[in-house]
């Protein structure tokens, strides 16, 4: 194979590998972004630049910055970067199934996140992560949200630069699980054995 085939061979792996490593399938996160949507991205990164006010803010309190990113990343626009099946399925091999906590002050779900969580972000995780969520910073920005856009950009940054358990990486294992949960009940309470009469 020449160096011209094996380049294009390795880039079509890696849009396959982020595209597939969130449930963003049916989505326009699904498709590699373009160079317009490239210079959109770099627009908003300018427009925040001229936010290090806020920055400061948010870099001051690590706690709140991290609630507040927590908050954010909740949000619906974010569903798409939920971890896709088979990263849970990973997890799940790995750790068991989560566990059913019923105090905010029992720590088991927090710890089997945190272990989830360091078993699958590797560099190439957290690098397609991060590509993924920098894509919505247009949308906040148009939205007048400089604050949760910077709190996006914030974890982003983390998530890069660091091996840190970040907002961005924990909320999407969240998200990921519920979503794999939930398609699992549907499909058990849509195969359920007929009652008898039926």
């Amino acid at each position: 194979m020449g160096r011209a085939a094996r380049a294009k061979r390795q880039r079509r792996e890696a849009v396959e590998f982020v595209s597939g490593l969130t449930a963003c399938e049916g989505t326009w996160l699904e498709r590699q972004p373009d160079k317009d949507e490239q210079q959109r991205v770099a627009a908003a990164r300018q427009e925040l630049a001229k936010h290090r006010d806020i920055a400061a803010e948010l870099a001051k309190d690590e706690d709140a910055a991290n609630r507040f990113s927590l908050q954010v990343l909740r949000e619906d626009r974010f569903a798409p970067l939920y971890f896709e099946d088979w990263v849970v399925e990973q997890v799940i091999d790995g750790l068991g199934e989560p566990p059913v906590v019923e105090s905010d002050d029992d720590p088991a779900f927090s710890n089997y996140l945190r272990a989830a969580v360091q078993g699958i972000a590797s560099s190439r995780v957290r690098r397609a992560l991060a590509s993924q969520a920098s894509r919505l910073l247009p949308g906040l920005v148009a939205e007048g949200k400089i604050r949760e856009a910077l709190a996006v950009e914030y974890n982003i940054f983390l998530t890069l630069m660091s091996e840190a358990i970040t907002p961005l990486l924990a909320q999407m294992m969240v998200g990921g699980l519920a979503r794999y949960y939930d398609a699992l009940d549907g499909y058990e309470d849509g195969n359920e054995e007929p009652s008898a009469g039926e």
